[in-house]
């Protein structure tokens, strides 16, 4: 059975039409959680990245099935919050799953929409993409749309692939250059804050609301946050959805 699933996966695009948006084929989802995902992606090295204390509130913006989803409900603690969103029914049940097995409490999962994040007005300290800004239309307006869910001095992480890695993932005719999206963020009002370049296939990025700037550039891995640790609390259950 597995075979055969992979043999269709094989046949089919990685990005498709969805009611004419260009998004994440949902059949990859088998490979978002395959286990050498970690080794490239370096989650928590991530994590300490956002530099996220116990009780933060973080908007992770088209989840997928969760992949960092569970690894931000556990960094921010039993007094945080996690809003898992996604604009594909699909991903929505995958969410819903994972949230309830692993019985993350503080997590929120939202039906989101194309043109709209559908956030609580001032509810987070951070939004979080993770591969998913490319599949964005109207991009500048969206971001913009998206400052009035961030609370005061909240931040934007954008992880996108390199469009020269030569790696498994986004064709690269769909893939962003880096300097792209830091002039889109710009003009939706963010201030360019810092750089990591310890990915091996994509760039990371971090943004400030805020005037223009060109940030600081963190080439290795990032210290360890003292707030984080494998044995943060693993709280947390669906509570709501959106949409």
């Amino acid at each position: 059975m597995g075979i055969l699933l992979f043999l269709a996966a094989a046949c089919a695009p990685v990005m498709r039409n969805y009611h004419g948006h260009h998004v994440f084929n949902p059949v990859y989802l088998f490979y978002l959680e395959s286990r050498d995902r970690d080794a490239w992606q370096k989650p928590d090295e991530v994590i300490q990245a956002l530099a996220l204390p116990p009780g933060a509130s973080v908007a992770d913006v088209g989840a997928g099935g969760g992949y960092f989803t569970e690894k931000l409900a556990r960094a921010v603690g039993s007094s945080g919050r996690v809003y898992a969103t996604d604009v594909q029914p699909v991903m929505i049940r995958k969410l819903r799953r994972r949230v309830e097995k692993q019985s993350l409490t503080n997590v929120t999962v939202i039906h989101s929409g194309f043109d709209d994040p559908g956030l609580p007005a001032q509810s987070c300290d951070l939004a979080f993409f993770s591969s998913v800004y490319k599949e964005i239309d109207g991009r500048v307006e969206y971001m913009k749309r998206l400052r009035y869910a961030l609370k005061a001095g909240g931040r934007v992480a954008i992880l996108e692939y390199r469009p020269n890695a030569d790696a498994p993932g986004p064709e690269k005719k769909d893939r962003l250059p880096e300097s792209q999206v830091i002039d889109e963020l710009e003009a939706a009002g963010y201030r360019l804050e810092q750089r990591f370049e310890f990915l091996p296939r994509e760039y990371f990025l971090i943004f400030e609301a805020g005037g223009p700037g060109r940030g600081v550039v963190n080439r290795g891995a990032p210290l360890p946050h003292p707030a984080l640790g494998v044995n943060a609390p693993a709280t947390a259950q669906v509570v709501g959805e959106a949409g």
